[in-house]
């Protein structure tokens, strides 16, 4: 069951059905340095890997006390980190795959080496985002910060779409570009390679991204009409998050959202709660009470430019 309410006014406080899992975060370490991407220059919380203790305690929990969400929702394997760098990547995926959730990640292309990419066509997630920026060296460096990582990572993508094939792989392959102002030449020069190119299921033109709007250096690179920060707007709070899903982080922490990458507001720990257990308790019923009262001052959810936007005008 989830949240059925045509007024948003009546939203509880106390929720009677079941928490979801958006996303589970396996590392929150990375080798690219993204422009577009807060964790670059703002994230400041410790740096290190999921125990797979931890992820077995949350997907078991998830599916006994919510079959209904695992069967319609997807539960993406990363947050703000490269889910690959973890060295047990495939046998996260594995597990939640046996037990029934439909499962999605997304990767750059860098990390597809060939012992990696055999592990990952091997574990067979649902749907795999291949993220890439740029069209050439120049301008794949400014985007995503690594010098001389264009070509490797085209062949990457090359050899990885012909394993699958080898295979008989069935992920599902899908490759993404952010759409702002430094990715507009590169898009216009690479999106009908990318859409027709077989191997690659579909191309993906993924909306750019304030996070939670409290990253200034990422603010500056949208197009000005893009961003509004919520603190200038009256309309109401529409955002449903607290009502619907969490998202882990590799530490057992947990939080409401996918946009928090620096632990702005943490809900509880998985360590010594169960998920059922936070997603009632007082810190999330404050979050929603917030939300209700339409006077959001949490240092999370205060700047975020989807946080008064309607969800069917919402763009991932």
């Amino acid at each position: 069951m989830q949240l059925k309410i045509k007024d948003i006014d009546e939203r509880p406080d106390i929720v009677g059905y079941p928490f979801g899992l958006f996303n589970i975060e396996l590392t929150n370490r990375c080798p690219m340095r993204c422009v577009m991407c807060p964790r670059t220059k703002n994230m400041t919380r410790k740096q290190g890997f999921l125990e797979f203790g931890l992820f077995k305690k949350a997907v078991d929990e998830l599916v006994e006390v919510n079959p209904d969400y695992q069967q319609k929702h997807p539960v993406w394997l990363h947050h703000f980190g490269e889910s690959l760098m973890h060295k047990q990547f495939g046998e996260f995926i594995r597990y939640i795959r046996k037990k029934g959730v439909y499962t999605c990640l997304s990767i750059n292309p860098i990390m597809l080496k060939d012992d990696v990419a055999i592990e990952l066509i091997d574990s067979a997630p649902d749907m795999l985002i291949i993220s890439f920026d740029g069209h050439d060296e120049e301008s794949f460096y400014k985007i995503r910060g690594v010098k001389n990582a264009y070509k490797p990572s085209i062949d990457n993508i090359l050899r990885f779409v012909k394993q699958k094939k080898i295979f008989g792989s069935s992920i599902n392959t899908v490759l993404s570009m952010i759409d702002f102002p430094m990715n507009k030449k590169s898009v216009e020069k690479t999106r009908s390679f990318w859409e027709s190119f077989e191997g690659v299921d579909s191309f993906l033109l993924k909306h750019f991204s304030t996070w939670d709007g409290g990253a200034t250096d990422v603010n500056n690179l949208a197009q000005k009409e893009s961003f509004t920060p919520a603190n200038e707007s009256r309309e109401k709070v529409h955002c449903n998050f607290p009502w619907e899903k969490m998202t882990i982080l590799w530490d057992g922490d947990v939080v409401p959202c996918c946009y928090d990458y620096d632990k702005k507001f943490v809900l509880g720990s998985i360590k010594k709660q169960s998920l059922s257990e936070i997603w009632n308790n007082e810190r999330i019923q404050t979050l929603r009470q917030e939300f209700k009262s339409n006077n959001v001052t949490n240092p999370l959810c205060r700047k975020c430019d989807k946080l008064r936007l309607p969800r069917h005008l919402w763009q991932w």
